[in-house]
């Protein structure tokens, strides 16, 4: 199936919030963040995957990570390169994401994200999710320069 990737715009919030909460993912700040949100679309222009980044300071952070369950690794590679090129238009130094599935480590390490040693950031700590994600058992927070 033929799958494309856009930007969010702001007439795709009520259908982005749809998308995200059916994956139990956090609907907060879409409608301020709109424009750091990407989107993959299948050919009826139905939501498959999503992902945004949230500006702290020079660093970025990934968000909103939803994908669905008819994409392949390809997919989910096209993705977070856009989230690359998108960091680089934010003009973010280095990405970061945080995952608490031991399984997802293999395949971001191969999309160029590595496990952070030490403590979180400082600046990232005012994020409200990555103090939250950081309690979860096995939180790991991996980035790659963007």
């Amino acid at each position: 199936m033929f799958y494309q990737l856009r930007m969010a715009e702001s007439n795709d919030a009520v259908k982005l919030k749809e998308f995200m909460t059916i994956a139990g993912v956090s609907t907060a700040g879409v409608e301020e963040n709109i424009a750091s949100f990407i989107i993959m679309e299948d050919q009826q222009e139905e939501i498959a995957a999503c992902l945004g980044i949230e500006r702290y300071e020079q660093d970025g952070l990934l968000r909103a990570l939803v994908v669905s369950d008819k994409l392949d690794q390809a997919h989910i590679l096209s993705l977070f390169k856009s989230a690359g090129s998108l960091g680089k238009k934010m003009a973010v130094s280095r990405l970061y994401l945080i995952t608490n599935r031991q399984s997802s480590i293999d395949f971001l390490k191969f999309a160029g994200f590595e496990a952070v040693d030490g403590e979180v950031p400082g600046h990232l700590l005012h994020s409200e999710h990555v103090k939250e994600s950081m309690q979860k058992k096995g939180a790991t927070l991996m980035a790659r320069h963007s």
